[in-house]
This record gives structure tokens, sequence and C-alpha cells, in this order.
């Protein structure tokens, strides 16, 4: 329950799922809300979620952060993202989607994803992110990822693969250079 709030926890269960599982946005949720009679507004829908994830979210972030960072391997990588009407910033200007995780054969089954937005791909957001990490970083080979103190850098396999995919002459197809079926000889 949020202090000084009639928020149930269902109510912003439902207003969190509403909005990020099935992408419905607050003005609709505002309506639905209203067509039921409740008047909420979207600015108290909005607060709600907020409010949620500072109290609830976040902390449990903290602790998945800090199992993160005590297993033996983690896996990290970065996409651009297009922010719109981000203070400050041009709607065009890249923005980053920084993603690290156990990977998803871990012995306890216990996978963890923590996704942190950042305004640019400077490598000092993933060293502060891993900042202590002691084990084994997996990347995708960006120069940024150098900068990490950890026990072994690691490169995947997934984007080594692009380089030989790339490096096939254009106009000869792949089929030519895929293994031939051995003949069956009697």
């Amino acid at each position: 329950m949020l202090a000084k709030s009639i928020a149930s926890p269902s109510s912003v269960a439902h207003v969190i799922a509403q909005k990020y599982q099935f992408s419905m946005p607050l003005y609709r949720q505002e309506q639905e809300w209203k067509s039921i009679g409740i008047a909420l507004s979207r600015a108290t829908l909005a607060n709600w979620v907020i409010r949620s994830a500072e109290d609830w979210l976040m902390p449990l972030v903290d602790c998945m952060h800090a199992e993160l960072l005590n297993q033996p391997v983690i896996h990290a990588d970065e996409t651009p993202v297009q922010v719109l009407n981000e203070k400050g910033r041009k709607n065009k200007t890249k923005s980053y989607m920084w993603v690290y995780t156990n990977g998803e054969f871990v012995k306890d089954g216990r996978q963890i994803r923590i996704y942190e937005y950042h305004p640019g791909r400077n490598g000092g957001f993933a060293g502060k992110f891993l900042e202590g990490y002691e084990g084994i970083l997996q990347t995708d080979g960006y120069a940024g990822y150098e900068q990490i103190h950890c026990k072994e850098h690691a490169l995947c396999w997934v984007h080594a693969r692009r380089y030989f995919v790339d490096a096939i002459p254009a106009g000869i197809s792949q089929k030519a250079f895929s293994p031939k079926p051995y003949l069956n000889q009697h």
C-alpha cells in the first residue's frame, strides 16, 4: 500500500501490468477507470507507478544487483534506444539500454537480468555498475568494456560468428559453404 493514498496493492499491480505487460498507456487507463465510475487522473496513476518502483522495486533491484556481482560470469551488452521528449535532448539522439545477466545456465536456476538506461554509450556506465566485480565478464568486444577491472574478459561467440558470415564474398550463397552430405556406399 502506498502511504497517504487510496491505492491498494492490487490496483497498483493492475495499472503496472496494463502499462508494461499490455502496453496500455496511462491516458487510456484513466478512461477505463472513469468508465467504471472511478475518477483517477493520469498524474495519479503515474505517481502510483513511480512510487511503487521507488519504494518496492528498487530495493529488489539493489538485492539482485548485489547477487549478480557475486556470480562467476556476467554477460553485458548495450543497445541503442530512442527516447522521445527527453529533457535537454533531441528526439533523434541515441540513448542506450544496458543489460547485465548471469546467463541461462546457472546451477541454482536463478537467472538475474538487470536493465539500466543511460543517455550514452560511455563504458564508464558499465564500469560503475560492475564496480567491485571479480568474475568473468563476457561482452561483444566493445572497447568501452575494457576499462572494467575483473578477473577476465571473454568474448561472445554470437558476435564472433558475424565476422565469419561477413567474410563470405558477395554473390556466393551460404549453401556453397554448407558441409556436403556423406554418400552412402554399400
